[in-house]
Order: structure tokens, then C-alpha cells, then sequence
């Protein structure tokens, strides 16, 4: 009978230990994917707002010829860099303060009309 009540709070015991192992590891992961999650969405709202910086700047090129060190548009702001220009011939980057390592860089051509050579995702 002794032995019966032993065994039972042993096996009480590793049950109970392995649940509290279960229930950390499933915590631990659910608090990753979250992460992970609210990472992706930031993300994607920087791609946006650099998106919508890179249209604003076509337009100011467009209309005045120049470019502001900072665009704002009605998504966020972005910090511009100009690579180069050089006659008609147009080189910067953009990038906002959330996500410094994102970007995008636009080379361009400005005659009577804008043409894009290119416009890469950092």
C-alpha cells in the first residue's frame, strides 16, 4: 500500500513537471510568432510609407527639380540622400527612422517627362 502512494505521487510529480514543460515551451513560442508577426507588419507599413515617399519625390522632381533632405507624405516621413545628379540624370535613397536597414534607391532620368531606370528595395 506504501509502495501504491509512492508511485502515485511520483508519476503526480512528472506529470505535473512535464505539463510545466509543455506549457513554457508553447508560451516561448507563441511569444516568437508574435514577435516575428508584429515585426513582418512593421515591415510592410515601412515598405508603404517608403512606396509613397518615392512617389512624392517623383512629383517634387517633377515640379520644382529639387528634393528635400526629409519627404512627408501622409503615411510617415522618410529621410532622402542624394547619390547623385548629374544634368537631367537623378541617384538618391530613401529611408525612415523606424527601419533604418530599409530602403529604396531611385535612378531616374528627368527630360520633358520622368523616366525610371530603376527602383530597387533595399
Amino acid at each position: 500500500m506504501k509502495n501504491k502512494g509512492m508511485a502515485a505521487i511520483i508519476t503526480v510529480i512528472i506529470l505535473g513537471a512535464l505539463m510545466i514543460l509543455i506549457g513554457g515551451v508553447m508560451t516561448l513560442t507563441s511569444i516568437s510568432e508574435g514577435q516575428s508577426t508584429l515585426s513582418d507588419n512593421q515591415t510592410k507599413k515601412n515598405q508603404f510609407v517608403l512606396d509613397a515617399c518615392g512617389e512624392e519625390a517623383l512629383v517634387r522632381i517633377n515640379e520644382n527639380n529639387t528634393l528635400p533632405s526629409t519627404i512627408i507624405t501622409s503615411l510617415g516621413s522618410c529621410n532622402m540622400t542624394l547619390n547623385s545628379q548629374i544634368g537631367s540624370s537623378w541617384n538618391f535613397s530613401l529611408s525612415t527612422n523606424d527601419i533604418p536597414s530599409l530602403g529604396i534607391n531611385i535612378i531616374l532620368n528627368r527630360g520633358s517627362t520622368i523616366a525610371i531606370s530603376s527602383w530597387l528595395d533595399n
